[in-house]
């Protein structure tokens, strides 16, 4: 043993390395805790913190106090000998995170059938200490079960309760939610989603909600609170949770229907994010609202039957409501998800976001839309304009994808051959390095005849960045919307905002005209973008696009991140007008280009 491995920062710095390594991470704990006896105890501290199942801690029953039919014993002295608990008890008290609520992936991941109420009940078959586990610190039940079982689980360092989805039932929820908060009086986290079966309400419901209510507010200190209050009383009492920071609502029209302007006050709320019916719902709640946090997040979830009842006009209407008094606040992240149709023409963006033009400190803005809609440079560069210290752009059509005919692009050149590729930074958005003086090094020609020489006869595509995935439809849209931005409007959005770290814009990478010479930016460069959605643009000639990108957005991976490269459809689904191989030609050029300036920079 090295003397070294008993100061404590030398073990973390050890244990956060191994951490990282999540394919042979948790081997390598076991290899520790068996053949370290330094290391023994940290590293079963770690094995145990986190469970996704109780079937590990079952287990410690079952092998303990099992014994094998071959074995001759009475049943006298069967009756006399005691449960041996010392291995429960050896790891029972370093849990401190259990979550049951993805116990399929348990399944799927182990090849068993572990039950919960059985696993559970081989806890409890024997006379256990209460509460089971009495470090646990954060808890998520299975949906659906019963919360009779929860209380076995709860104990007084219980910072974080989920249950995510519980049926309700007019005698056994009340009794048990009502002991919960005696249990663990220091929750800081709570999440309750609690529903009717199938879509009953019972006549008593309306009053059992309220004394749900009444139960989430017993938790004075609570900080993050998720759930689906039915009543207007019981949101009015929420609100007046002091400490509340973190708000997620799901809410219908007959939950906010009653209640009176400014009447929701949420003293210390930071986030607030909700999931509504109709906008009518949204356009209720926001006028309830007396101020507003900082970060806001709108989901409708309305169908194709309520479309009718929504136009741009009332969008807009909600918008101003969020922009009102901004003198008093300040609104910095805004998202809306809006999957009804407004109509069947399409609208202009920066017409329709134009009330929140008021909001000047926004930091983030994402509108998902499932209706058509326009954007230019021009509508662009007041956009940035009116919020010069945005960071995160997302404007994204949710329309479902259509049979296109491939635009003709001019002639191909293939890409680059596989380069040594630096490695990708990983330290995702808000965390890049500090900003770098940007050095002018002008790359002569023939480093590009260099470039051009390497390209191969036959066209061949590169390794994508990411795995092969199944059809994308399965991860995230594909884009039916209509590219109107060009790269002068992408340059005079970087312009505007020079703290822009990621966009998500329809960009129209075809028209390139003015864009000739080494500085086609003319002179604006950003080194925050590292990631961007490129790959559903339509793309022109991939040595001119490589080069503007290298220009304006140096540390950009144009295949990384959300730009992973797509497979080709499947011949039963529509064609799509994603290029990812002009894409890839693009990302290898550049990869190309940065590698020559190195050994350029490296020769001066």
């Amino acid at each position: 043993m090295h003397h070294a491995l008993l100061i404590p920062d030398v073990r973390a710095y050890i244990f956060a390395s191994i951490k990282e390594d999540k394919q042979t991470g948790r081997c390598t704990f076991a290899m520790l805790a068996r053949t370290c006896s330094v290391l023994s105890e940290a590293s079963l501290d770690v094995l145990w913190s986190e469970l996704d199942s109780l079937r590990p801690l079952a287990s410690c029953i079952y092998t303990a106090n099992t014994m094998p039919l071959s074995h001759e014993r009475t049943a006298e002295a069967d009756d006399d000998t005691k449960p041996d608990l010392s291995v429960f008890y050896k790891y029972a008290y370093r849990v401190r995170k259990l979550d049951l609520s993805g116990q399929q992936r348990f399944l799927r991941r182990n090849g068993g059938y572990p039950s919960i109420t059985e696993d559970l009940g081989a806890l409890l078959y024997y006379p256990l200490n209460s509460p089971l586990l009495p470090n646990l610190r954060h808890l998520a039940w299975a949906p659906g079960m019963g919360l009779n079982l929860l209380r076995h689980l709860l104990g007084p360092h219980l910072l974080s309760l989920k249950i995510p989805s519980h049926r309700w039932s007019p005698a056994s929820t009340l009794f048990s939610l009502t002991k919960v908060p005696e249990l663990c009086p220091k929750i800081k986290s709570l999440t309750l989603q609690v529903h009717s079966w199938d879509g009953h309400s019972d006549a008593e419901l309306p009053q059992s909600m309220q004394c749900i209510s009444r139960v989430i507010c017993c938790w004075e200190k609570l900080e993050e609170l998720d759930c689906n209050p039915m009543t207007c009383e019981g949101l009015l009492r929420i609100s007046g949770l002091a400490s509340l920071r973190i708000f997620r609502l799901q809410v219908s029209n007959t939950s906010v229907v009653d209640l009176p302007s400014d009447s929701l006050s949420f003293p210390s709320l930071h986030t607030f994010q909700f999931q509504t019916d109709t906008i009518d719902t949204a356009i209720t709640l926001m006028k309830a609202m007396k101020d507003f946090p900082r970060s806001l997040k709108i989901d409708v979830f309305a169908g194709r039957s309520r479309r009718g009842t929504c136009s741009p006009e009332i969008v807009q209407v909600l918008l101003r409501l969020i922009s009102r008094d901004t003198l008093h606040h300040e609104l910095r992240n805004f998202s809306l998800h809006l999957p009804v149709l407004l109509g069947e023409d399409p609208d202009n963006v920066s017409d329709l976001l134009q009330p929140l033009f008021l909001c000047c400190e926004l930091r983030t803005l994402s509108i998902r839309m499932s209706s058509p809609f326009t954007l230019g440079d021009e509508d662009l560069g007041m956009m940035a304009a009116a919020w010069p210290q945005l960071e995160e752009l997302e404007l994204i059509d949710l329309r479902p994808r259509v049979a296109t005919p491939l635009a003709t692009h001019p002639t191909l050149h293939p890409p680059i051959p596989q380069v040594v590729q630096p490695p990708i930074n990983v330290l995702g958005p808000g965390l890049q390095p500090p900003q770098l003086p940007v050095a002018t090094i002008h790359v002569n020609q023939a480093i590009h005849q260099a470039i051009h020489q390497a390209l191969p006869l036959a066209p061949h595509i590169g390794n994508p960045v990411f795995p092969a995935f199944p059809p994308p439809d399965l991860f995230f849209p594909i884009r039916s919307r209509t590219a109107e931005i060009t790269f002068h409007g992408l340059i005079s959005l970087l312009k505007l905002c020079p703290n822009l770290y990621y966009f998500d814009l329809a960009l129209d990478a075809t028209k390139l005209d003015g864009l000739q010479g080494d500085k086609p930016g003319g002179g604006v460069c950003n080194r925050l973008v590292k990631y961007a959605r490129l790959i559903d643009s339509p793309l022109g000639d991939p040595v001119d696009v490589a080069r503007i990108l290298l220009d304006i957005l140096p540390e950009l991976d144009p295949l990384a991140g959300p730009n992973a490269l797509l497979p080709a459809p499947p011949h039963n689904m529509p064609a799509h007008n994603i290029t990812p191989q002009r894409w890839n030609a693009v990302r290898q050029i550049m990869l190309a280009s940065r590698h020559a300036r190195s050994q350029s920079a490296s020769q001066m």
